[in-house]
């Protein structure tokens, strides 16, 4: 048996990224067909609650390489109820009696064949809908979810994966709900220089391709797109809340007008899109089309 630890504090910041990243590689590092894998919270005194959706995928695709994979009961209780109430260990089969619905989004796997319907209606019932969530039209919240459901949409479009995974957890210390979407598909700058390749254009860094990847109307399909996050960019900003992504070894945070870049030491293979919502808000949101004149608080 190959133990893993999870480290004493995992965030969804660089170090927490650097150690999501090597886990995969540590996993086919040090797991021979047949060992069985156990992954030990028993020093994990601090977790971001969104990154079970990245824990869950990470595990899903260590299954292959390991006999069997199972998971501790985390020792700390903090540790133990964030993982509880978002359902991320009764999918691994470890029991809890923890139960609340307005402080997390539940950890969920969705095939990549799953309908539009189905994935909207679950940010809609677990995230627009909380109590919490900042105020907005009818229309505003559809464009939203509209939004998110582009996150999906083009995980499976373009990183050919198989599952899409997502969860959420809010921060009662900062009032701010983080929700991850995550895939263990084709990286984004993967498709892009693959893209650039075909059409004799030189391949440009990981954090460039990503920030490509989020202009609207570029795409490495033959039709118009981009990553789709136009409406969610710009309630982000309104709303003081901020975009990380994370994919090879590009980890780029957007924040109201700022940017900032990173570069992993080992590149993730996959997606993470994190979107961190500032529930400290007492805006009410609009489109354009529904307000005249302008308003401060309209998005696109």
């Amino acid at each position: 048996m190959y133990v893993l630890k999870i480290p004493p504090t995992l965030r969804a910041d660089l170090e927490g990224f650097e150690f999501l990243s090597g886990f995969l590689p540590n996993v086919n590092e040090n797991v021979t067909k047949g060992k069985e894998l156990f992954v030990d919270f028993s020093d994990c005194t601090s977790i971001d609650g969104n990154l079970a959706a990245v824990l869950g995928a990470l595990l899903d695709k260590s299954v292959p390489i390991s006999k069997r994979v199972m998971i501790g009961t985390p020792r700390n209780k903090t540790v133990k109820k964030v993982l509880a109430r978002n359902h991320f260990l009764r999918a691994w089969r470890v029991d809890t009696k923890v139960e609340e619905r307005e402080n997390y989004v539940e950890y969920a796997r969705f095939k990549s064949d799953v309908s539009a319907i189905e994935f909207k209606s679950y940010i809609q019932e677990g995230l627009i809908k909380k109590q919490k969530f900042p105020q907005h039209t009818d229309l505003a919240g559809e464009k939203i979810v509209e939004s998110i459901y582009e996150i999906y949409a083009n995980a499976v479009t373009h990183g050919g994966t198989d599952y899409v995974y997502s969860c959420g957890e809010y921060m009662e210390d900062t009032h701010r709900l983080d929700m991850t979407i995550i895939d263990c598909g084709q990286t984004i700058p993967g498709n892009v220089n693959d893209f650039f390749a075909k059409k004799s254009q030189p391949i440009i860094g990981d954090c460039e391709a990503i920030e490509w990847a989020f202009v609207s109307g570029n795409t490495t399909k033959n039709q118009t797109g981009g990553l789709g996050l136009a409406i969610i960019k710009d309630f982000i900003a309104l709303n003081k809340g901020s975009i990380q992504v994370v994919s090879g070894r590009g980890f780029i945070e957007y924040r109201g007008d700022q940017v900032e870049q990173f570069l992993l030491n080992t590149p993730f293979a996959g997606t993470i899109v994190n979107v961190k919502f500032n529930f400290d808000d007492n805006n009410k949101y609009y489109m354009t089309s529904e307000r005249q004149p302008f308003d401060k608080n309209d998005l696109l």
